[in-house]
């Protein structure tokens, strides 16, 4: 008993910081999918800013964010830039709370470029 009262603080930390890299991992992922479905989007001519946004966030249904999700699109259409490329950066925050151990915010992003078609 004496050995688990002393082990078992740091299996729990373990246990929970596995936990959290694995919810990290899963919303990045999310994150970096969604910047990729934004970018696919904006490539297309007739595309505006909101309706990347849209993509963006109907790409994030079901991820839970614990911040505010920042979609940025450089530059801001392809309307006669055929060829050139488009950039969409999705952004947001992440809570990593390990107990007793940990609590901080880390930046999620994610970036995808495409060029622009007809």
């Amino acid at each position: 008993m004496a050995e688990f009262a002393l082990i078992a603080p740091l299996l729990i930390t373990l246990l929970f910081g596995i936990i959290e890299f694995g919810i990290a991992f899963n919303r990045a992922q999310a994150v970096e999918a969604a910047a990729r479905e934004g970018a696919r989007l904006a490539s297309l001519s007739t595309t505006t800013f909101g309706d990347v946004q849209t993509r963006v966030d109907e790409a994030l249904v079901g991820i839970p964010m614990d911040g505010p999700v920042t979609v940025t699109v450089t530059p801001t259409g392809c309307l006669g830039r055929e060829g050139e490329a488009v950039t969409v950066v999705v952004t947001t925050d992440h809570n990593v709370s390990v107990p007793l151990v940990l609590n901080s915010n880390v930046p999620l992003t994610g970036q995808a470029v495409f060029r622009c078609e007809a």
